[in-house]
């Protein structure tokens, strides 16, 4: 294989749907570690804030990060009441059950904010059994530089493969420490904005996927928790299907607990589709405390329209052919400003049910159309596949219908590259550019206000990322809703994938569910043929 297949094949590994490394690997790996540690700090009584630290290195991904002691950091745990903040760990107790939370950073567009994030169910044990025990003094960190140091050593020294490991394969030690950060790169159902969390802007597989998509930190919370929940679920049953232990010698509990998946979720925790987090306040009335909800954040792209304000949008576009409807005797102006109006509205839907970027392309190319089911464009210097749905395709070609019997009417053979175009006065093929369509969304925007001008064609194609990661019916993975945007690294542009009949099926159920969002109708009452019409002189 040569270098450039190389890194083709290893980009499409890393995107979402790559192959997971495997899961036996994975928990013999972990076996093997904790062999090590327990040779290593057999005599000592600090043996759990060392585990505990190296266990939430691990799940936050900055074991591949350290270079030395000095990098681990410094975990403490606080109270409910106080601000969260970095390396923070805190207890809350809803319905008389308790969980341990920890701080996760959010970039936003105003800096960085930390978050409560709940420990994951298979290691809330282990947390929870030594967290309760510490002082809530934020001051006072698990460990000190003499421990760090130790700890230091554990991780960077070799980890050679016992006798009794060695029935199993294991990972390499720097692909252990990464297994949280492949997963989350390769987890077709994490949304890019929680990818955007864990990873960070510059190790996400398509850095500019966040500039589309946006959610809020209590529906990225629920992501994070659900995902790393699956992480480890997969390597407790892989454990377990080989009898795998990991028994941890002279403590007082075993660290078989430490991937116990069988845990009273509290009720805040229970809730599909976002996790609240909550700051203890005292109540007023008594000496009790009560739990208040926090705000939330949002987290990438703020440039999505509301759906009302679209479809109100479409209804403006759809009255603006109408008033350009002509009668049975009409003027050649008169047909021009039909046909030039139909034409607008073709381009917007077409934005709007393609997710094209209108700097690109806001017209078909005739000659890389094919029939009227899918199309390649230009895409920042590289084609990329276009699938059009039903709706698209029947009001292209009963458009295409108009076009032929206005040139007839015209007398006009003009021709030209695009499928849609307009007529400027002088019956002469005008084609559309972003300055135009910009000019024309801004003067037939129904919501008049200072702020029109900042509402430009581009809203469209974010509306179009917000509604695909949106959508439950289908549900579309990270990799099909970077399909549909164009979002492609080297090795998977047009030439380089293929897309399988299964997956081009989910693409297109759900572009005929944008039309039906948007209440497009397929009764084309203001769409007809100009061959009845009788021409008048001007």
């Amino acid at each position: 294989m040569g270098r450039l297949a190389a890194i083709k094949k290893n980009n499409r590994k890393n995107n979402s749907g790559g192959i997971a490394p495997d899961a036996l690997h994975v928990v013999n790996t972990l076996r093997i570690a904790i062999t090590h540690f327990n040779k290593l700090f057999h005599a000592s009584k600090d043996k759990e804030p060392l585990l505990i630290t190296f266990i939430y290195l691990w799940m936050t991904q900055q074991l591949d990060s350290l270079t030395a002691a000095v990098d681990i950091p410094s975990l403490s745990r606080v109270t409910g009441k106080e601000a969260c903040a970095e390396h923070r760990l805190r207890i809350i107790n809803i319905n008389r059950i308790s969980w341990v939370e920890y701080a996760q950073c959010y970039s936003t567009s105003t800096g960085s904010v930390w978050l409560w994030q709940p420990i994951p169910t298979a290691l809330h044990h282990i947390f929870y059994s030594y967290v309760k025990t510490l002082a809530t003094i934020a001051q006072k960190p698990l460990l000190n530089l003499t421990l760090k140091e130790q700890l230091w050593r554990f991780i960077n020294s070799s980890w050679k493969t016992p006798k009794l490991c060695a029935q199993f394969g294991r990972l390499r030690k720097d692909v252990f420490f990464r297994y949280f950060t492949i997963m989350t790169l390769q987890s077709p159902y994490l949304s890019t904005p929680a990818k955007s969390v864990l990873l960070g802007d510059k190790t996400l597989h398509h850095h500019s996927a966040i500039a589309y998509q946006q959610k809020n930190s209590d529906q990225i919370r629920y992501e994070i928790f659900k995902a790393h929940n699956d992480y480890l679920e997969r390597i407790v049953q892989a454990g377990s299907r080989y009898r795998i232990n990991l028994a941890l010698d002279n403590a007082h509990y075993n660290l078989s607990l430490l991937l116990d998946t069988k845990v009273t979720l509290p009720a805040y925790l229970t809730t599909a589709g976002k996790i609240i987090a909550f700051e203890r306040q005292k109540n007023p009335n008594d000496h009790g405390y009560q739990y208040v909800e926090l705000s939330t954040i949002w987290v990438g792209s703020e440039r999505a329209l509301p759906l009302d304000d679209v479809r109100t949008f479409f209804l403006a576009l759809d009255n603006n052919v109408k008033q350009h409807t002509v009668a049975k005797v009409a003027t050649k102006t008169q047909l021009k400003a039909y046909y030039n109006a139909l034409t607008y509205q073709l381009a917007f839907q077409f934005l709007i049910l393609t997710g094209a970027r209108p700097t690109h392309a806001i017209s078909l190319e005739t000659r890389r159309c094919y029939g009227t089911l899918q199309s390649t464009i230009s895409d920042k210097g590289r084609y990329r596949t276009l699938y059009l749905c039903d709706y698209l395709q029947q009001t292209i070609t009963h458009y295409l219908s108009i076009q032929q019997n206005l040139l007839t009417q015209l007398g006009s053979n003009a021709s030209s590259p695009f499928l849609w175009f307009l007529f400027d006065e002088n019956n002469q093929p005008q084609h559309l550019s972003a300055r135009n369509i910009r000019q024309f969304m801004q003067q037939h925007w129904p919501y008049k206000s200072n702020h029109v001008k900042n509402i430009v064609p581009y809203n469209l194609r974010h509306t179009f990322a917000q509604l695909a990661l949106s959508s439950t019916d289908p549900q579309l993975t990270t990799q099909q809703i970077d399909r549909l945007m164009g979002h492609s690294s080297f090795g998977e542009h047009l030439g380089s994938d293929q897309c399988f009949p299964i997956n081009k099926k989910i693409l297109l159920l759900f572009l005929n569910q944008v039309s039906k969002k948007l209440y497009f109708s397929l009764e084309r009452s203001t769409l007809f043929s100009f061959s009845h019409i009788h021409l008048l002189q001007e």
